[in-house]
């Protein structure tokens, strides 16, 4: 598994704990939601400002992107209704 992939994993993953859509994450980030689409797809790598916004707005450490987990991977699209 290649570095933008570990990240992309962990970015939906920590998403998806906090509860947030895309759409959200990239309102919190001033970014686009394609943008982070192509972040949690593993296509594009964030600069250092970007990874620091990401991280606050996920409430984690920026390293924790980059950290290979165990976890399972989440289904391509998560209907974030059904977890409210």
């Amino acid at each position: 598994m290649h570095l933008n992939e570990i990240f992309g994993n962990n970015m939906k993953y920590f998403r998806f704990q906090k509860k947030y859509t895309q759409e959200k994450v990239a309102e919190l980030t001033k970014t686009s939601v394609t943008y982070i689409s192509q972040l949690e797809l593993g296509h594009h790598t964030p600069s250092f400002e970007k990874l620091e916004a990401l991280a606050k707005t996920l409430g984690v450490e920026p390293y924790e992107f980059y950290v290979k987990r165990s976890f399972k991977k989440l289904p391509p699209r998560v209907d974030m209704e059904k977890y409210e």
